[in-house]
């Protein structure tokens, strides 16, 4: 079965795994002429069935697939942009097609061939008609040889089924959406979001809203599936446990703290806080004491045990560490 999905997945059918029978595939189209028309005579001979099912089931069947976020990312999975990350710009599109932006690899104009890059106006030639693209009286961008840039990234539409959610993805994946400007809260609390994946037992949290606005507590569990975490905080001398979205805390770094840098052009470098200015902290890297200035969501604290070994003579840092509407397909 997984072969005859990918097969028909690659030839543009929708496709659906049944969640509930196994060897079931629900599959769009006109006719299982049309359907067989696409297999071999082998893969057809496994088909046991083709039953068009009924308006009631084709709409478990589209509530059973994961509903895309608006705004949201998503990665590609087919074609030139596979692997890439993209910003939903738009999940209701008809027939089953999303308007996504990305950073384009073509351009109208030399520069490096396949290599993603904001879209850059200013080299159009100066005899080019380029038409603005207006939200609320203001340009957002601009329409050139059929082709939409919102602030310089590419407005493409890729089919649902060409797409997978990325719920978190890695800054060094998005740092070009960062850059256009596009969204920049979405953005940022892309980034936190990422920083907190490094959360752990025994560190210190601020909570950012609510009623205990700003207070500091311990971190005593976190639920990473369910975006939560609890903090034991203190009121008047006695410790309390409270439980708390992940997104109404941020992580608490002080100086001198040893940190390892996991995102971005310092990426693998760990050295010392040194300075700490809103959201971009100064580093001294160990090995070569040059200071680096590097975000804070890309920062992860080097555990305890780490930065006592790191202080241990050589000869006890070479002791090994402790393990720590479709059509229903029924295939034989």
């Amino acid at each position: 079965m997984p072969f005859i999905a990918k097969h028909l997945h690659n030839k543009g059918l929708p496709i659906t795994v049944s969640p509930w029978v196994p060897g079931q595939l629900y599959v769009v189209s006109d006719s299982p002429k049309s359907i067989s028309s696409f297999l071999s005579t082998a893969h057809g001979l496994s088909i046991r069935d083709y039953l068009c099912i009924s308006d009631e089931e084709r709409e478990a069947v589209e509530r059973a697939r994961p509903k895309l976020p608006n705004p949201g990312w998503v990665r590609i999975t087919q074609g030139k942009y596979r692997g890439d990350i993209g910003y939903i710009y738009n999940s209701e599109q008809l027939n089953d097609f999303v308007a996504v932006l990305i950073p384009p690899r073509e351009f109208p104009y030399p520069a490096l061939k396949n290599s993603a890059a904001l879209f850059d106006r200013s080299r159009l030639p100066a005899n080019k008609t380029v038409s603005d693209i207006l939200r609320d009286g203001k340009v957002i961008g601009c329409s050139y040889k059929g082709e939409q840039y919102y602030m310089g990234l590419l407005l493409k539409i890729f089919r649902r089924d060409g797409l997978e959610i990325a719920a978190t993805p890695h800054p060094d994946c998005i740092w070009l959406h960062l850059q256009s400007g596009w969204n920049t809260h979405f953005v940022k609390a892309t980034e936190l979001a990422f920083s907190m994946q490094f959360l752990r037992v025994g560190d210190d949290a601020r909570v950012i809203t609510g009623e205990v606005h700003l207070k500091i507590g311990k971190v005593v569990s976190t639920n990473h599936a369910f975006s939560s975490v609890c903090l034991e905080i203190a009121f008047e001398g006695h410790p309390r446990q409270m439980d708390f979205r992940l997104q109404d805390v941020e992580r608490v770094f002080r100086l001198s703290d040893l940190v390892r840098v996991v995102a971005g052009i310092y990426l693998g470098l760990e050295g010392h806080i040194i300075q700490m200015y809103d959201d971009v902290f100064h580093v001294c890297q160990e090995s070569t004491k040059e200071e680096v200035e590097v975000s804070k969501y890309y920062l992860d604290r080097c555990p305890l045990t780490h930065a006592l070994q790191s202080q241990l003579p050589m000869r006890e840092l070479c002791e090994p560490p402790p393990t720590p509407n479709p059509l229903k397909l029924e295939i034989t």
